[in-house]
C-alpha cells in the first residue's frame, strides 16, 4: 500500500513538474566558483579541466573540479550541476566512471549519513584503486539542501523544489581522498568529513539562491 502512495505522489509531481516550461535559470545562477573557490582551512591546488567529450556526455550546465589541500593532504571535489529537470539522468555514477577510466571498486558501496549543522547528507562511500593509488570515495545527489543517494528520489526532491521554490537546479557531488602510505582508512575517512564539514556550508548558500 505505501508502495502505490508513494508511486502515485511520484506520477503527480512528475505530471506537474515535467508539463511545466522550465525557467531559463541559466541566466541568473552564478558560477559555482564563485561559491566554492575558496574553502575556509584549505588552499586551491588546482583545477582540473574535463574534456569536451566528457563535458557534453554528461550534459553539464556549471561544473567545478578542484583539488585542494591542507596541513593533513590533498581533497579533490566534484560538483556537477544542472539548471533544468530534462538533465535528471545526465549524473554518472562514480561506480560507471571509475571502471571505465580502468579503475577498480573495492567490494560494494557502504550507505552512510552525516550531519552538518541543520543537514543530513545521505552518501554512498567506496575504495577505489589504480595501481598503487588508492583512493576513498564519497557522492551523493543534491537538490537544493536534500542529500541523497538514489536517482528517483533525487527526482521527488527536484519536483517538490521547483513546485515550492520555482527552482529545478540540482547537482551530483563527489569528494575524494588519497590514501597516503601511513594513512589509515580512519585517517584518510576523517580527511574527507573533515572537508565535507568545511565546503558545505558554502554550497548550501549557492544550492539554495532563488
Amino acid at each position: 500500500m505505501k508502495l502505490l502512495v508513494l508511486m502515485a505522489v511520484f506520477l503527480c509531481t512528475s505530471l506537474l513538474v515535467y508539463t511545466q516550461k522550465s525557467p531559463d535559470a541559466a541566466v541568473n545562477v552564478p558560477p559555482l566558483k564563485q561559491f566554492l573557490g575558496q574553502i575556509p582551512g584549505y588552499t586551491t591546488v588546482g583545477d582540473i579541466k574535463l574534456d569536451d567529450d566528457a563535458y557534453n556526455m554528461l550534459k553539464l550546465d556549471d561544473y567545478l573540479f578542484t583539488t585542494y589541500a591542507n596541513a593533513d593532504g590533498h581533497v579533490t571535489l566534484y560538483v556537477g550541476y544542472y539548471y533544468t529537470t530534462s538533465k535528471a539522468y545526465a549524473a554518472h555514477s562514480p561506480l560507471i566512471c571509475y571502471p571505465s577510466h580502468g579503475w577498480q571498486v573495492e567490494g560494494k558501496p557502504t550507505v552512510r549519513t552525516l550531519q552538518v549543522g541543520n543537514h543530513q547528507i545521505t552518501y554512498e562511500e567506496i575504495v577505489t584503486s589504480y595501481g598503487e593509488q588508492r583512493e576513498l570515495v564519497l557522492y551523493w545527489y543534491q537538490a537544493r539542501d536534500r542529500a541523497n543517494i538514489h536517482v528517483y528520489r533525487n527526482k521527488i526532491d527536484m519536483g517538490y523544489n521547483k513546485l515550492l521554490h520555482n527552482d529545478p537546479k540540482h547537482g551530483f557531488i563527489r569528494v575524494s581522498v588519497p590514501f597516503t602510505d601511513s594513512a589509515s582508512y580512519e585517517e584518510t575517512k576523517k580527511k574527507a568529513i573533515e572537508y565535507i564539514e568545511a565546503f558545505y556550508t558554502d554550497l548550501m548558500h549557492y544550492a539554495n539562491r532563488p
